[in-house]
């Protein structure tokens, strides 16, 4: 009979890897097209991850601080759980930004002309939905115009006159109950000259107005003796909403520290990032603690769980957001908060299952951790997680908004009705194709290349992943691109906490990786408002391409600093490497005698 020895604690942090990570996964993923949705900027995202970078900084160091000193780390994670659905249950009712801007302009003179801006760049073409087959088409749209004076010395001649707007208009605005800020006006349109109006007037499409329905009054071909112009918003047309598409503002222009509803959206966030830094700053710790001295080699074992969650749910919840999108204008993302809500409820019983071990009080500890943090090879890691972490931002924050971008540029239809879905394969990618088995495996190549060389190899598939993304026209290649994923973060990740861990005093961990996670932060704070600008100005090409420069330049800079000794091994990479030195010397001896 064979018998199978599971380790329970061991088996308990895999499914919370897993769960944690399934939670994070859909919500850091689609967090960017979330705030594009509610129309907000890639700058306005870009500044406000990187206020979530310095809440951040601030939690994890002050987590490693507060469990080391009152021992309660089990007690911290089960309430930041709790706080993290509590959130996600929040989430499902935050309101967009106001995009009712009046991107229309109605001129009124010798004749009638009404002009819609191009807010959006969208293009008049064959490939386009917005099309149009005649130019004799008839447009019936019905618009709500902004309160606008006539000549102050304008008196009504002839209200009779049926082709005269201005009479019309200036009764309709003397008239007491219908001195408001807007007038109803229904517009039929014809189209006059698209193709020459498009040369004359940049990012603006020009229709000649056949008549005006106004206050239950009909005027054909309206004129005005006193010259009229108003900026109006279209509420709807009957073109097979073409004109809609054309005028419609996703992104807030104005000041967005003046609408509530971006502090709900602000707060929100900023709440379920602590949560979930918190988290993972705690469950790092306990599973270092929990493995003892085989954490270097078993870590990322255990690690690859939480790829499997995130990977797993990045995949289904892509795809559940395109079912429950299906007829709807905007994406619904509330599948990925109800499964939020579902996995946290799971996590809180796992959690409480788990024996967490708790540091024991030692004199002396923040003495050795000042001396550890003036150590040269401490100092040169650092600044490799700073970048390591600021080049995962630009990947994690930017990526999903640029496949958007490819498609939009594409006009590819197909790819945008099941675009969640590609991402989510995408994330899938990153998980099982490239972070499970770097993870799995994170261990041999540490033990047989090194931590510095390691470092050195992180920066380089960052590099090579980065340019990939600006080579490539359609967005589906982006799936193979993301096996790079492994090197480029799961390796890097690993030999992070296993650094830390070799590195760090007696009973000091969680604060040692608390202060590594500052160094993160800043990295992470760096990424989000230097990528957000960079992304906004230049455009993805050049921002990716840009960032895969500076990783090669700090990939050269590693592999320097590892041959100048400034990164610190441990005995056994010292070992086996002159183990194999002599070798090698006993073998070119051998190979002296013969000759």
């Amino acid at each position: 009979m064979v018998h199978i020895k599971v380790n329970i604690q061991l088996l308990l942090l895999k499914i919370c890897f897993f769960f944690v990570f399934a939670c994070l996964g859909p919500t850091v993923g689609f967090l960017p097209t979330i705030a594009k949705q509610l129309g907000y900027s890639l700058t306005t995202f870009g500044v406000t991850m990187t206020f979530m970078s310095l809440v951040s900084m601030i939690c994890v160091p002050l987590t490693g601080v507060i469990v080391d000193k009152f021992r309660i780390k089990k007690i911290l994670l089960l309430v930041v759980i709790l706080g993290s659905g509590v959130v996600s249950l929040l989430f499902l009712f935050v309101p967009k930004a106001p995009l009712d801007v009046d991107t229309t302009e109605l001129k009124c003179d010798a004749e009638t002309i009404f002009t819609v801006f191009n807010e959006n760049n969208l293009k008049m073409t064959s490939n386009n939905t917005i099309n149009y087959n005649s130019s004799n088409e008839i447009i019936t749209c019905k618009l709500k115009c902004r309160y606008a004076e006539l000549c102050s010395d304008y008196e009504i001649v002839n209200l009779n006159n049926q082709s005269d707007l201005s009479d019309s208009w200036i009764s309709t605005i003397n008239d007491i109950k219908n001195q408001n800020k807007y007038n109803q006006i229904d517009l039929t349109l014809k189209l006059k000259n698209m193709e020459k109006n498009m040369k004359q007037i940049a990012n603006s499409y020009a229709f000649q107005v056949l008549s005006i329905q106004m206050n239950d009054t009909q005027i054909l071909s309206p004129t005005c003796q006193c010259y009229l112009k108003t900026f109006c918003h279209v509420m709807n047309c009957s073109n097979n909403n073409n004109i809609m598409d054309i005028a419609a503002v996703t992104t807030y222009r104005g000041n967005v520290l003046n609408l509530y509803q971006f502090w709900i959206f602000f707060i929100l966030v900023a709440t379920n990032w602590a949560c979930q830094t918190v988290i993972v700053s705690l469950i790092n710790p306990i599973c270092l603690d929990t493995l003892g001295e085989k954490s270097s080699e078993d870590f990322g074992k255990q690690k690859c769980w939480a790829s499997i969650g995130w990977g797993s749910f990045s995949i289904f919840i892509g795809w559940l957001v395109d079912i429950f999108s299906i007829n709807k204008k905007d994406k619904d993302y509330s599948p990925v908060f109800y499964s939020n809500i579902i996995m946290t409820i799971l996590n809180f019983g796992v959690v409480y299952k788990i024996k967490v071990v708790e540091t024991n009080k030692s004199k002396g500890r923040w003495k050795n951790m000042y001396g550890l943090f003036t150590e040269y090879y401490m100092i040169s890691f650092c600044i490799w997680s700073i970048f390591n972490t600021l080049f995962h931002t630009i990947v994690t924050h930017f990526l999903f908004w640029y496949m958007e971008d490819l498609v939009s540029a594409n006009n590819d239809h197909n790819k945008q009705a099941w675009l969640k879905t590609l991402q989510g394969l995408a994330q899938g990618i990153q998980c099982f194709g490239g972070e499970i088995p770097f993870f799995f495996w994170s261990g041999w190549i540490i033990k047989k290349f090194g931590y510095g060389n390691c470092m050195a190899i992180v920066l380089g598939a960052m590099a090579i992943r980065m340019y990939l993304y600006t080579v490539i026209w359609n967005p589906i290649w982006i799936i193979a691109i993301e096996l790079l994923n492994g090197v480029s973060y799961a390796l890097g990740f690993a030999v992070k906490m296993s650094y830390a861990k070799m590195l760090a005093p007696p009973d000091t961990l969680n604060t040692i990786i608390g202060f590594i996670g500052l160094f993160d932060c800043i990295g992470e704070s760096i990424g989000s408002l230097l990528g957000g600008y960079l992304f906004d100005t230049y455009g993805g090409v050049w921002s990716f391409r840009f960032f895969a420069y500076t990783s090669i330049v700090m990939c050269f800079i590693s592999i320097v600093t590892n041959y100048f000794g400034l990164v610190k091994e441990p005995i056994t990479v010292k070992i086996n490497a002159e183990s194999t030195n002599m070798d090698m010397k006993i073998t070119n001896n051998d190979i002296d005698k013969k000759i």
